[in-house]
């Protein structure tokens, strides 16, 4: 029997909102650059604090280049792993490779990204299902995987949203 492979699929804390110009891509790189709120500070820390009680270690956590994704993840470790899969107009096909590529040397992958890419690749990542999931701001699913013999099985361990944690 093989160590489980914690994987977290984490959406990124409350952020602030962009006035759009109509100019497709000045629209897109604001978007990339939007901060969390005070609110979303706070929701990101509780949630992280979660995560180091419960989530065993070592971790990796990859992170959207999006600012408000670098900074939920940064509640958790100071350098996230920059993993542009996640980035906001990716899909959830993009999400699976960044687990792929980071499912070695560590119990835990938390990837922080964003809706509805993240919601959707949890679901799918747990059942197999292809429908539409939404997780709240700085929610999260916790799905360990066990590999016994030749086969896996995938277990849900929490679905979680700041709010619970009050």
């Amino acid at each position: 029997m093989h160590s489980p492979l914690h994987v977290i699929f984490w959406r990124h804390a409350e952020a602030e909102d962009i006035d759009a110009c109509g100019d497709v891509d000045a629209d897109a790189q604001a978007d990339l650059r939007r901060a969390l709120t005070r609110q979303g500070q706070r929701d990101a820390s509780r949630v992280a604090a979660w995560i180091k009680a419960h989530v065993p270690k070592p971790w990796v956590v990859c992170a959207s280049p999006a600012l408000r994704a670098r900074q939920t993840a940064m509640a958790l470790v100071d350098y996230p792993v920059d993993e542009p899969r996640l980035a906001p107009d990716r899909g959830v096909d993009d999400l699976f490779a960044a687990i792929t590529a980071h499912d070695d040397a560590h119990n835990a992958l938390v990837l922080c990204g964003h809706q509805p890419t993240i919601g959707r690749a949890a679901l799918r990542w747990l059942s197999g299902c292809e429908r539409a999931f939404s997780l709240r701001k700085s929610g999260l699913v916790w799905v360990a995987e066990r590999q016994r013999d030749s086969s896996s099985a995938r277990v849900l361990r929490a679905c979680i949203s700041a709010d619970l944690l009050d």
